[in-house]
């Protein structure tokens, strides 16, 4: 065990040293809530860590039996992180008036989540023993195909059978707005007009639009804080900015990334915790070790995500405006009160976006 306590140890310092980087390239103006923010998700992250260690640490209490063991693991690893995702938005964000999520709400939602996460870890708990027990250490490969499968298949009928559970969306209305994103669809040869619009504004006073489902059939959702938010034209930069990543093939290669990740991050916890006899220790340490090994891809991952920022802003500027897009996210960053500036490392390893002001540069050079 003592290979995966050493991870374990030198990641926490990692995230640390980050941390105090990031909140010493803060401005002044930046303070409150971006340094809550950064506090929020490093200690997030090291709340995660100790996991393992306790699981380490109960050794004379373990069960016997492998998938009782990892199934256990699995949840008590889940419930433990409860907490850290109730900080943000009843501490951090209802300090600063962002917040508008309920505790019902929260609840309801995560007692909903905890429900599809026991369907899913229950069977996944009784295979993995099986497949380390039936193909040796080549079961490992096996047990990263069974989760990656998942994975992509929860991908798929996301958009349909999950999210409404949770977000529920609806086809933005017809009118002005919607006339005004079909042109512009129609100009990039979207045949199928996929947008939506989410009622953002029950959970936070935050805005933003994503791109959600699989490749095929993508969606493009615009948060309704976003809609009240945003002048026309400028959500038309948005969603042109969202089309980019439709356009430019971002998802797909966004599937890939998840799948080589997360194959390196199972042959990793595999050699870390290859010393360990008993099966079910063994697969239960590994899964809650898989967090702390993602930090090292995150530097790989996360720097084509914001290659993949600026391709998209580059698509904005060309099929609508990357003035409009420039106003949107002097607007977006204000709103959200997201930092405009971030420490080059801090940014390397944990921003899927640029930072506000190195898109701004590049739209101001595009248009000169």
């Amino acid at each position: 065990m003592l290979p995966a306590v050493l991870v374990l140890l030198l990641t926490a310092a990692l995230r640390l040293w980050l941390l105090q980087r990031q909140r010493a390239a803060l401005l002044p103006q930046d303070q409150a809530y971006a340094t809550g923010l950064v506090g929020q998700r490093v200690g997030a992250q090291l709340w995660q860590q100790a996991a393992p260690l306790l699981l380490v640490a109960a050794a004379p209490w373990r069960p016997a039996d492998a998938a009782v063991l990892l199934f256990g693991a699995v949840l008590a690893g889940w419930l433990w992180e409860l907490p850290a995702k109730a900080w943000k938005p009843f501490v951090l964000d209802a300090r600063h008036g962002l917040n508008r999520l309920g505790a019902a709400a929260f609840a309801r939602e995560q007692g909903l989540k905890f429900a599809l996460f026991v369907l899913l870890a229950a069977p996944a708990a009784v295979l993995a023993p099986w497949l380390l027990a039936r193909f040796g250490e080549a079961g490992w490969l096996a047990i990263w195909g069974l989760g990656y499968g998942g994975w992509l298949l929860i991908r798929i009928v996301q958009p349909r059978l999950i999210a409404p559970l949770f977000d529920p969306v609806e086809p933005l209305p017809d009118g002005a707005l919607r006339g005004r994103l079909a042109r512009l669809l129609d100009r990039c040869g979207v045949a199928e007009h996929r947008l939506y619009r989410l009622r953002s504004s029950a959970r936070s006073t935050q805005a933003n639009a994503q791109v959600s489902g699989h490749a095929r059939r993508p969606r493009i959702v615009l948060g309704d804080t976003l809609i009240d938010l945003l002048q026309p034209d400028e959500i038309e930069a948005v969603v042109a900015h969202e089309l980019g990543h439709i356009q430019r093939g971002h998802l797909r290669m966004q599937v890939l990334m998840i799948g080589a990740g997360s194959l390196l991050m199972v042959l990793a916890a595999a050699a870390l915790t290859a010393g360990i006899a008993e099966s079910g220790l063994r697969l239960a340490l590994a899964w809650l070790l898989l967090p702390s090994l993602w930090l090292a891809a995150l530097p790989v991952v996360n720097g084509r995500y914001r290659a993949f920022e600026f391709e998209a802003d580059a698509s904005a500027a060309a099929n609508a405006s990357g003035a409009a897009l420039a106003r949107a996210l002097r607007r977006l960053t204000a709103n959200n009160r997201n930092a405009p500036l971030a420490d080059v490392w801090y940014e390397r390893v944990y921003h899927t976006h640029p930072a506000t002001h190195e898109r701004l540069d590049r739209l101001d050079r595009a248009g000169t």
